[in-house]
């Protein structure tokens, strides 16, 4: 019997599927990145197991590159206007629009 997370992302996690969906949400939806000693701290594991883990949803992550949205795509909140010069992440305090 095969388990249903074979060839998946979570194939051979060490930590509990549950916390494994938290650090994906975590990681998709935040405007800055985290590292690997915060994700291990916030959800119980080891830093390694973190960081192992977080590269596997990086390159999972870039791959879907290859696979552009092509149909009809609802958009919750974006910016217009690019980076800033000297600004990571999100900012709060910019000219931009937000739409």
């Amino acid at each position: 019997m095969e388990s249903s997370t074979a060839n998946t992302l979570f194939h051979k996690i060490k930590f509990g599927l549950q916390k494994a969906f938290c650090v994906v949400f975590e990681m998709s939806t935040s405007s800055k990145s985290v590292s690997s000693i915060q994700m291990g701290k916030r959800f119980e594991i080891r830093q390694g197991t973190a960081w192992f883990f977080m590269q596997k949803l990086r390159k999972a992550m870039k791959s879907s590159q290859k696979y552009p949205l092509s149909k009809l795509v609802h958009v919750d909140e974006f910016t217009v206007g690019g980076k800033e010069e000297g600004k990571q992440g999100r900012s709060y305090d910019s000219k931009k629009k937000k739409l």
